[in-house]
């Protein structure tokens, strides 16, 4: 019997044993070593719609803001404009310039102002109205482009345009244009002079042309013819004015043989 309970301790020591040694073993979990938790994104639509790209606001150019300054032989404008083609957003960024030019030089502005005001016991109407009216009619040439900037923001085209107008005698393109105007007005005036003068010849060669007629018919002898008058039942009968003389003669002759009868007929 004591040595059956021997053996029952020692097992049970040695299990015991055992166990605190499995224990000390263990190692408490560090944060370097926790679990981590990762998001898986959903795979991709094969069909997706693409995603809209962000919109760049350009800046503009210092000189679009500042112009420069004009000069007593030049001047200039500015213009922008923005279009989904480049070459439409730079004709009309150069046209907005070019309009700003003409209404710099030939610019008219009239203005028309209605005020009324009246008094209605402690009430007061008062209404005010100011139109504004800008008209600018003239002709541009000789503008230059001396700098211009582009962007595109994915979508538009934003063209930046800066043009410079020669004045004056420094305007070559203008004063070629003026001196050929000039000769075109010359040709016209010297056309139509000619035409005068042709049209005063040919008067005055008429007015010749009538005085000799008039000359020729006084110089040259008339006939003259006496009308003939035939009484008649009804009355007197004037016959026909001529001076064919084959013809008077046998009228003269019928007329002369008894029971003769004169027919008068009216045509319409």
């Amino acid at each position: 019997m004591l040595i059956k309970r021997l053996s029952i301790v020692a097992v049970a020591v040695s299990l015991v044993a055992c166990a605190s040694t499995q224990k000390a073993e263990t190692v408490a979990p560090t944060p370097a070593t926790a679990a981590r938790v990762v998001e898986i994104a959903p795979p991709a639509h094969p069909y997706a719609l693409p995603q809209a790209q962000a919109r760049v606001i350009p800046q503009a150019p210092a000189w679009f803001v500042n112009l420069p300054p004009d000069t007593a032989d030049m001047t200039f404008a500015v213009g922008t404009a923005t279009s989904t083609d480049e070459q439409m957003a730079y004709d009309k960024a150069r046209m907005a310039a070019e309009r700003k030019l003409v209404e710099q030089m030939y610019s008219r502005i009239t203005t028309q102002t209605n005020s009324y005001k009246a008094d209605r016991g402690s009430v007061t109407i008062e209404n005010y109205q100011q139109v504004t009216r800008k008209n600018a009619n003239g002709e541009l040439s000789g503008a230059q482009r001396v700098d211009s900037r582009a962007t595109h923001d994915g979508q538009y085209y934003k063209v930046y345009v800066l043009l410079r107008l020669p004045t004056g005698a420094s305007n070559t393109m203008q004063t070629r244009r003026d001196q050929s105007r000039m000769q075109r007005e010359a040709e016209i005036r010297g056309r139509a002079a000619e035409r005068d003068m042709d049209t005063n010849e040919s008067r005055d060669q008429k007015r010749e042309q009538d005085a000799d007629s008039a000359l020729e018919r006084r110089l040259t002898p008339q006939s003259r013819v006496a009308p003939v008058i035939v009484p008649t039942t009804s009355g007197e009968i004037k016959l026909l004015d001529v001076d064919n003389a084959e013809y008077r003669q046998k009228r003269d002759e019928a007329l002369a043989k008894p029971n003769a009868v004169v027919g008068q007929t009216t045509l319409r």
